[in-house]
């Protein structure tokens, strides 16, 4: 008995000793090692081979890199992005040009991604020689794809302010506009205030690219605290730059809290940008869960603000139940909103199943004037948009 308890006692310590040793830290001088780059390389878990990748690329200098190198090839095309940065930007400590000329030696596509990532980490800490560097890349396609990295390399790095203002100098279009996301991003790891004071201190000199910002910003805030980002919206409403920031705050909030989103947009003054987002906002709502949509809505008309809400519903239903749009088109608070869809819905309504369209009309308190106008003008013209123009919708 007693031999059996002081085996058993050897075994679990052997054990706990076996545990220990393997899940201890990697000592310091290993990570360093070639041969833990090699394991890191070929390791599937992510924690450890991070770790392992990380500490070697720590230790990467001129004397190391070309077995280094040697060992990354293989693996190359199947690299992430986020480690082909981290490579680069141990790389580009002591050598951002030689890493940038390596990178593009490469075949296909491995050129275009290592020399994206490359870029990045150049533009991380020298953003003007990256841009020098960016010159040489004669394909128009690869060098987009290879800007928009350096931008978020240069936007990550020390150098933000001269990012913020070569970017404020780009020709107006989708680029500018893709890089200020990525700019209104790294902002806001400094927290919401420096997105808000970013937006605002943009002077109000180019409308267009105000907007622009404006929208990014708001974009930005919203992701995270979309209540808070329409607060700091509110203080700007009255100025016209504000209109797809206005939709873009709405159609976030309405994905996560829509009766709070629509509640605070109906308490706006009225007017086309109001009626826009009311309309985004509701859309989304109803896109996700139409049977809450519809009964919120119900309760709340007929209310004005809500016409946009209830236009959507007119569409939504007219196709597959005219008499359905009809119910909706009279709860239109609007007189001239309501006559308008009230006359379309009618005169489409007849022209796809007259007999049934008659026995509704018939049976409708209208007035007999616009009943004569369903009855007599050809079905010509469509609804009106849920949303349209400077409202700043989304069709």
């Amino acid at each position: 008995m007693k031999l059996t308890m002081a085996i058993s006692v050897i075994l679990a310590l052997g054990v706990g000793f076996w545990l220990g040793r393997a899940t201890a830290p990697t000592p310091e001088s290993e990570l360093s090692t070639l041969a833990s780059f090699q394991r890191a390389l070929d390791d599937p878990d992510w924690l450890t081979r991070w770790y392992r990748f990380s500490g070697f690329l720590m230790h990467l200098d001129p004397d190391n890199l070309p077995e280094a190198l040697e060992a990354l090839e293989p693996q190359l095309p199947w690299l992430v992005t986020d480690e082909l940065r981290v490579f680069m930007l141990a790389w580009s400590r002591f050598d951002a040009p030689g890493a940038f000329a390596q990178a593009m030696s490469w075949p296909g596509q491995l050129s275009r991604n290592t020399g994206g990532a490359a870029l990045y980490a150049w533009a991380f800490r020298d953003p003007t020689a990256a841009l020098e560097a960016l010159d040489s890349v004669e394909n128009p396609e690869t060098r987009e794809f290879m800007e928009a990295r350096l931008i978020a390399g240069w936007a990550h790095g020390e150098h933000r302010a001269s990012a913020l203002e070569y970017v404020a100098f780009l020709p107006e279009g989708s680029r500018r506009f893709a890089y200020l996301g990525t700019l209104s991003w790294e902002l806001a790891k400094e927290g919401p205030e420096a997105v808000m004071a970013w937006a605002e201190a943009v002077p109000d000199i180019s409308r267009r690219y105000k907007a622009a910002v404006f929208l990014k910003a708001s974009s930005t805030l919203a992701s995270s605290d979309a209540p808070a980002a329409a607060h700091w919206l509110a203080g700007h409403l009255d100025q016209n730059y504000t209109d797809g920031a206005l939709r873009v705050v709405a159609r976030s909030w309405a994905s996560s809290d829509p009766p709070a989103a629509l509640g605070w947009l109906t308490s706006l003054p009225a007017g086309e940008r109001r009626d826009g987002a009311v309309s985004n906002a509701f859309r989304v709502w109803h896109e996700r869960a139409s049977g809450d949509a519809e009964r919120w809505l119900r309760a709340g008309i007929p209310a004005e603000a809500l016409d946009p809400a209830v236009s959507g519903m007119v569409n939504e239903t007219r196709r597959g139940s005219p008499e359905i749009a009809m119910n909706w088109a009279l709860e239109l608070e609007d007189p001239e909103r309501r006559r308008t869809n009230v006359g379309s819905v009618g005169r489409n309504w007849i022209r796809r199943d007259a007999p049934a369209a008659e026995r509704w009309l018939a049976a409708a308190d209208l007035p007999a004037d616009l009943v004569q106008a369903i009855r007599e003008q050809p079905p010509a013209e469509e609804l009106e948009p849920a949303c349209s123009g400077e409202a700043g919708c989304e069709e």
